[in-house]
């Protein structure tokens, strides 16, 4: 079984088809776009697929083996500046092994056809092995939230700021830091938020970076003050780095007019990456220990569940999953279920589809999950998640009868 990890998806990813055409238009982008997709050097986006088959299921394999085949050339001409007809060759399973996840950047289907355009995101170190050294990293890859506070509202991917824009253009620039940046897609908009870059908690971070294969996460805060309107622009650039945000750096730049605003955003820009870059050299800019054992559990798990359990068929269903606490809830409990489990997520969102395979297929899966009180319910050509309702309460017995006495003399 194919295992695809989805990093990026938009809820309520598989919808109507007018739904979905619609989300199509919204989602476009060049794949040469570097804001685009994942927004790494590494994903290659704007793929058309259109696959038939006997299912909707086997028609959406085949469109990813399709989809990795034709990024694959892509992917090998950007990294080595060359033409795609000298890529590499490489059979289904290597370039299957250097995938880290499908974007599904809008789709249709019907019980038979899948169309869809679809992004590629490969795995920067895998796909080293084939690129030389033109993919060799300096810095493992650290998520990056450009985080805006501009008259009090704070943003990070709700809307296109011009702070994001800054980072956009800077991607194309040498630096140590592998910046992975959101493309802005609605989970983002849902887990990426200012609120989200002051909570502590690791676990709400694990979770996030594991989407985006990451390693860490680094939050660049421009703060902008305006004297008057049109007028002189005062700006604060801090560098912060992990889930407790520990401040690495700052500087202060100013500008005369909102005519310079997007020269002022570029020098906060170099002058962040310049401060992380001396915290990499210094050893500062370390993979967080409160994120970096999770992964390492994570990844000695993929590794233990890798190959598909014997006699299994795979079953894909679909949790609704408004939040990181119920899409972590939902993993530990298919992970729970049976020692012999392997779960691979297909797409992430406000309803995220899991693939699951264990031995005796669906109707084993369906016991399994109603000795926990779960099931799953047909609907259109899903198998949604639901909780079962809670049985029906015993009928209360009816009192006792007093126990008879003789009546005195």
């Amino acid at each position: 079984m194919t295992r695809i990890l989805a990093l990026l998806a938009g809820a309520g990813l598989i919808a109507a088809i007018a739904v979905a055409q619609q989300a199509s238009r919204k989602a476009e982008r060049p794949a040469s776009d570097p804001s685009g997709g994942a927004g790494s050097a590494y994903a290659v986006g704007g793929i058309d697929v259109d696959v038939t088959a006997k299912t909707v299921d086997d028609a959406r394999r085949a469109a990813w083996t399709q989809a990795m085949h034709k990024a694959w050339p892509i992917l090998w001409a950007r990294l080595a500046n060359r033409p795609e007809a000298e890529a590499p060759r490489l059979s289904d399973g290597q370039i299957d092994g250097m995938v880290a996840g499908i974007e599904g950047q809008g789709e249709q289907f019907s019980a038979t056809r899948y169309i869809a355009r679809l992004g590629v995101v490969f795995d920067r170190s895998r796909a080293a092995d084939y690129v030389g050294g033109v993919a060799s990293l300096q810095s493992p890859p650290m998520l990056l939230l450009p985080l805006l506070v501009d008259g009090g509202a704070a943003q990070v991917t709700q809307s296109r700021t011009a702070w994001r824009d800054a980072w956009g253009r800077w991607q194309g620039n040498v630096t140590p830091i592998d910046y992975v940046l959101p493309g802005g897609t609605a989970a983002d908009n849902l887990w990426l938020s200012a609120a989200q870059v002051r909570r502590t908690d690791p676990a709400g971070w694990r979770s996030i970076i594991t989407r985006f294969d990451t390693v860490d996460v680094l939050v660049a805060e421009a703060r902008l003050t305006r004297v008057y309107p049109g007028g002189p622009i005062r700006a604060l650039f801090i560098a912060r780095h992990g889930a407790a945000g520990t401040e690495l750096g700052r500087l202060a730049l100013k500008v005369g007019s909102e005519a310079g605003l997007a020269r002022l955003l570029d020098e906060g820009v170099k002058g962040i990456d310049a401060l992380y870059a001396q915290a990499l050299r210094d050893g500062r800019l370390r993979a967080d220990p409160d994120l970096a054992v999770d992964v390492g559990a994570i990844i000695a798990a993929d590794v233990q569940i890798g190959t598909p359990p014997p006699d299994s068929t795979p079953v894909l269903i679909a949790a609704i999953t408004p939040d990181n606490a119920s899409l972590a809830a939902t993993e530990r409990l298919l992970r729970g279920i049976a020692g012999d489990v392997l779960m691979a997520q297909v797409a992430v969102g406000g309803t995220s589809r899991i693939e699951v395979a264990m031995p005796g297929g669906e109707a084993a899966l369906r016991t399994a999950l109603a000795a926990r009180g779960w099931g799953l319910e047909r609907q259109g050509a899903d198998l949604v998640l639901r909780r079962l309702p809670a049985p029906p309460a015993a009928a209360p017995k009816p009192p006792a009868a007093p126990a008879a006495t003789n009546p005195a003399p």
